[in-house]
């Protein structure tokens, strides 16, 4: 029985796209804007009233709304829009950037005490990351097909190695296939937990027997190939972990510096 091919690539919490077919076995695959990173972890809502969408344009339905002077967690950018997170009530969505201000730029009403918000770790020099086989011949062909598109290579950062194989790991040992892990959360939530600072991140995931089939399905996915030849993307780190059901679960983080 031929195994099945499965790819898929992250657009927001809520948001999905299916894009078809590849032949001969079923390839799921959804499409991903760039999330960017934000230099705030807080934020406080200006509007009388403000909508909370599935995604990142008035396109999206609504999902919930804030009040104003209301305090959020942000977790990143999406063009003119953030993917906010309201601990209260567990709301996950997007809203509108001009509605929600950092709280250095807001007045604050008389008697209020926000919380300050935690500096954002500053990148370090990464030590040079050891790298298996199976990993070196992932990036060869990730690198391969960017050098096509005359981009510059990816570099391997050895904390994101060790991150992108924890998630594949996880995968596998916890049985599922999606990028929101319920050990971790999303693959952005991760990086943050392992102190990885970035200007903007994707990934990419598939279930494959081998490195070669695995990177044709992303490159012959939208979404995938987007963040493969992301000149805004620098550096990678690459999990790969057998798989009873796939053979191999491939997991590929990308960060821009």
């Amino acid at each position: 029985m031929k195994k099945r091919i499965v790819a898929i690539v992250l657009i927001t919490f809520l948001s999905v796209t299916v894009f078809g077919l590849l032949s001969p076995a079923v390839t799921r695959t959804y499409a991903e804007q760039t999330w960017q990173r934000v230099d705030f972890i807080s934020g406080i809502v200006t509007a009388y009233e403000l909508n909370v969408r599935k995604g990142p344009s008035t396109k999206y339905s609504i999902v919930g709304t804030l009040k104003q002077n209301q305090w959020v967690n942000v977790l990143a950018k999406i063009g003119d829009w953030y993917v906010i997170y309201e601990p209260n009530t567990g709301l996950v969505g997007c809203c509108s950037g001009k509605y929600l201000q950092p709280p250095n730029k807001v007045e604050q009403p008389p008697g209020s005490n926000p919380k300050t918000p935690t500096p954002t770790p500053q990148p370090t020099k990464a030590p040079q990351p050891d790298i298996s086989k199976s990993e070196q011949l992932l990036l060869d062909l990730i690198n391969a097909e960017r050098a096509k598109a005359g981009l510059p290579a990816l570099a391997p950062d050895a904390k994101l190695m060790e991150i992108a194989r924890l998630k594949a790991k996880d995968m596998v040992d916890n049985n599922y296939f999606s990028h929101q892990s319920p050990t971790y959360g999303s693959p952005f939530d991760m990086m943050r937990q392992f102190g990885i600072s970035f200007r903007s991140a994707g990934e990419n995931i598939a279930g494959n027997s081998t490195e070669e089939a695995a990177v044709k399905a992303w490159m012959n996915s939208e979404g995938h190939r987007k963040n493969i030849l992301n000149g805004n993307f620098n550096y990678t780190g690459i999990g790969i972990y057998n798989s009873p059901k796939y053979g191999k679960i491939f997991v590929q983080m990308f960060i821009g510096r």
